[in-house]
């Protein structure tokens, strides 16, 4: 399966995503409590008109029907759950790197917004990445606004976007419609913060098995299984 089809299931992601918190937005924020005063309710037709603007005109209808719209956007997969060693071996490249400057989002297919950061290689782990060069790592979530004064806006609460000057481990595959970026393989799954105080702290969910497998491990622990299972897949992967 190709990283394309990849970005695919995650721009079909957001459109189910967009389309299902559509009526949580129609107050204006799709983050917002699940239950409101019966005063502050949307209309039927409130709701249906956001939920065919989002299918129509995609993000930026939502925002110019509410001005600020705000969605909840959950980026993990449901799809494809990894071990650390398919996690290596399905990997374009394994790095460790540090998050150095952070870019302005970008509208994907009207319907996923992302942010790109720059990430300064320290170690090539696997992969035909210069060590020492900069590259570009793109997650979802973000704030897009429009040239009419409206806005769209993905969250990510299950997901937490990496923190500049911090270092972590990256798992990431090329886009190949745009090669000059890359993603996390495994979704949050390939994220790892190696300057959590309490050991390795995996981005995925608590129960994914790469975080089950590295909760509590120290860093040196952590990289010297990376480092082995590189070894023993030194070819790039093509997740998932």
């Amino acid at each position: 399966m190709t990283n394309h089809k990849t970005m695919k299931r995650l721009v079909i992601a957001a459109v189910m995503c967009v389309v299902a918190v559509a009526c949580l937005a129609i107050s204006g924020r799709g983050s917002g409590p699940l239950q409101q005063p019966a005063a502050q309710q949307p209309s039927s037709d409130d709701i249906i008109a956001l939920r065919q603007a989002i299918r129509q005109g995609g993000l930026r209808a939502a925002a110019k029907l509410k001005v600020n719209y705000v969605a909840e956007y959950n980026p993990h997969w449901d799809w494809g759950r990894f071990d650390l060693e398919t996690l290596t071996k399905g990997s374009a490249a394994v790095i460790v790197g540090r998050f150095t400057k952070k870019a302005e989002p970008r509208l994907i297919d009207g319907l996923l917004i992302c942010t790109d950061y720059e990430v300064s290689v320290d170690e090539l782990v696997k992969g035909e990445i210069k060590q020492g060069e900069t590259i570009v790592v793109t997650l979802p979530g973000g704030r897009i606004s429009f040239d009419d004064g409206t806005s769209a806006e993905l969250t990510t609460p299950s997901f937490e976007h990496p923190h500049i000057g911090r270092s972590y481990t990256l798992f990431l595959m090329r886009e190949t419609a745009v090669p000059s970026v890359f993603f996390l393989a495994g979704g949050p799954q390939g994220m790892f913060d190696l300057e959590d105080s309490s050991g390795v702290k995996s981005h995925g969910l608590p129960d994914d098995l790469t975080a089950v497998e590295t909760n509590g491990k120290s860093r040196e622990a952590f990289m010297k299984t990376v480092r082995e299972l590189a070894r023993k897949w030194p070819n790039p992967g093509k997740c998932c």
